[in-house]
């Protein structure tokens, strides 16, 4: 008899096996929902936003369709198999004759037994029982609307203007950076060194700032973010930080080809609430510590002379889709390791109220940051507004917006205090940046211009030009950063940019910086003559031997000659920079 009805069973098994595998023409992807222990969940990574020196990606709400479609679809099967049992028994059946039917109701009552959940591992071929069936793993869950979801935010100033990602699959969001530069400083130094930024580092050269490779994960809630850091970034950053001097095992090589590491767990509670640990973007200075996400290159002195990363701990809670609260815990102020006894505390509030409008508020305490000076607290205050004022795609001149981010700071014990007050020198910072934007021909075309001031009695956030190789740690005899000593700056830049792709930009900028004492590199350079001898922190004789000492007096007995033989860098109180740059971000 199955001979005889062989088609029968044929047909019956085609309709069974598309019962199984419905032909969508997409097996688990994106767009199409997976059954997670009988719930059909869709989710991408959850937002993780900077608020300045970062980037975001929108989470998409948890499709929870699950079993309803299923057994929409499994009843239209059925009736597909019916229709098919009485096309057979007319065309192939003799009259009165109805062996096939029998067949026919066990294919029919094999699909509904699907719409039950717990045979649909079993009803798979081979499967032994349900246990033997992987369940398929979600991404990351949130029900409620995404942080910031709204609204497209890639007009702000450090945050990235990407809005897709091609190479982007359900757990993992590769991510690419390149940054390369070629600066033209027109004091000339003849040894090509730069100092005073953490953004220009070598004049008259082609040189790779940034080559940066990694991505998100997203797995069962579980999140996790690297991304390398290598070019001039590996060397420039490291240097800024005192913190490895304390204590063993290198930090600063340790770390030195990260530049965030971090992973952690996401609850789907209200719009989100994230637990990460490891080293993460810091949000004070508004600039992201990526060139891409920014307005301009050389940012002011509030974003270039305040942390780019933390490592430590901290929370993102998303109580609506308009706020995040951020609480930090870390070792300290842009430190691998901790610098004294207290770790850091700090925090951050952004606030997205309107689609053209952006609020960051970060704060930043209690950390003991000066190395060597256990009693020595800091305090400080950055924050921002972002004003998208204009907004006219159908124009010419399609798009304008300002940001304003105004800090202030102090230490105080150890000898220093935030008032001068007391007998202890102040030891304070107060600074602010203003930027202007607007974008041309649907964003083809970008122009900035902007500036800011600062003002560091005690010198401790001015960066130390690396004379003679000088670090954060070894400190140098030639520009000391003692209790009191003034330091006065301004700057200003004019930005233009080329953006044929939402994934390069073509920047040339012009900018002037200005000290109130010696401070840039000048054209006899700042390294001495035959090379860095390996001892930054003293005096250096005219031969280029270390005087061994930071005593000028004794420096100039030791090197045998007077003043005259002891060797000077060329310091000035100004600096024109002109910038070509080729940044990449996908």
């Amino acid at each position: 008899m199955i001979g005889k009805y062989w088609s029968t069973y044929a047909i019956g098994f085609v309709a069974y096996f598309f019962v199984l595998f419905p032909a969508s023409g997409q097996t688990q992807s994106d767009e199409q929902p997976n059954v997670t222990n009988g719930i059909a969940q869709q989710s991408d990574p959850s937002v993780d936003v900077p608020g300045g020196r970062g980037s975001a990606e929108a989470a998409k709400p948890s499709d929870a369709g699950s079993y309803e479609a299923l057994e929409r679809e499994l009843a239209a099967m059925r009736e597909r198999i019916a229709k098919l049992e009485d096309e057979l028994k007319a065309s192939r059946l003799a009259p009165g004759e109805d062996a096939g039917t029998k067949d026919a109701e066990r294919l029919t009552n094999a699909g509904a037994k699907l719409v039950e959940p717990e045979p649909l591992g079993s009803a798979l071929p081979g499967a032994a029982n349900p246990a033997s069936v992987q369940s398929v793993i979600g991404a990351e869950e949130t029900s409620k609307s995404a942080p910031f979801a709204y609204a497209d935010w890639s007009w702000l100033n450090g945050n990235s203007r990407t809005k897709d990602s091609p190479m982007a699959t359900k757990y993992f969001t590769p991510e690419f950076r390149a940054d390369v530069n070629y600066i033209l400083d027109f004091n000339h130094p003849k040894d090509d060194s730069m100092g005073g930024s953490t953004e220009s580092f070598r004049s008259d050269e082609v040189q790779v700032e940034q080559l940066s490779f990694g991505g998100d994960f997203r797995i069962d809630n579980v999140r996790g973010r690297f991304l390398t850091m290598y070019g001039m970034f590996a060397t420039t950053t490291p240097r800024n930080d005192a913190s490895p001097v304390r204590g063993q095992w290198d930090l600063a090589n340790a770390y030195r080809y990260v530049s965030e590491a971090w992973g952690g767990y996401h609850w789907n509670v209200q719009h989100g609430l994230n637990l990460d640990a490891g080293i993460f973007v810091s949000y004070i200075g508004l600039f992201s510590y990526y060139n891409f996400d920014n307005w301009a290159y050389q940012p002011s002195f509030v974003s270039s002379n305040t942390p780019w990363f933390f490592n430590g701990v901290r929370v993102q809670w998303f109580p609506t889709d308009k706020l995040k609260i951020e609480p930090w815990f870390i070792n300290g102020w842009q430190s691998y390791g901790r610098p004294n006894g207290k770790p850091g505390l700090g925090g951050q509030i952004l606030y997205r109220p309107k689609s053209w409008m952006a609020l960051v508020f970060n704060n930043y305490g209690l950390g003991e940051d000066a190395v060597g000076i256990p009693n020595r607290s800091r305090l400080h205050t950055d924050d921002s507004v972002e004003i998208k004022y204009y907004d006219n795609p159908s124009r010419f001149l399609d798009k304008a917006a300002f940001t304003f981010t105004a800090d202030a700071g102090c230490e105080f014990g150890g000898g220093v205090s935030c008032t001068g007050k007391g007998g202890n020198p102040k030891q304070s910072f107060l600074g602010f940046m203003l930027y202007n934007r607007v974008w041309f021909k649907k964003d083809l075309y970008g122009l900035t211009i902007g500036g800011g001031k600062m003002n560091n009695p005690g010198r401790y956030l001015v960066l130390l030009p690396p004379i003679n190789g000088a670090t954060a740690a070894t400190g140098t005899p030639y520009y000391t950063e003692n209790p009191g000593q003034p330091y006065h700056a301004y700057d200003m830049t004019t930005t233009f940019d080329y953006m044929p792709s939402q994934f390069i930009t073509f920047r040339a900028e012009m900018g002037y910086r200005h000290t109130d004492l010696p401070y840039w590199s000048g054209k006899g350079g700042i390294t001495p003559p035959g090379g860095n001898n390996g001892a930054p922190a003293s005096y250096v004789c005219a031969s280029g031997a270390s005087a061994g000492t930071n005593v000028l007096s004794t420096a100039e007995v030791n090197c045998g000659g007077g003043l005259s033989s002891v060797w000077f860098p060329d310091l000035r109180t100004g600096q024109v920079a002109a910038t070509g740059a080729i940044l990449v971000r996908f």
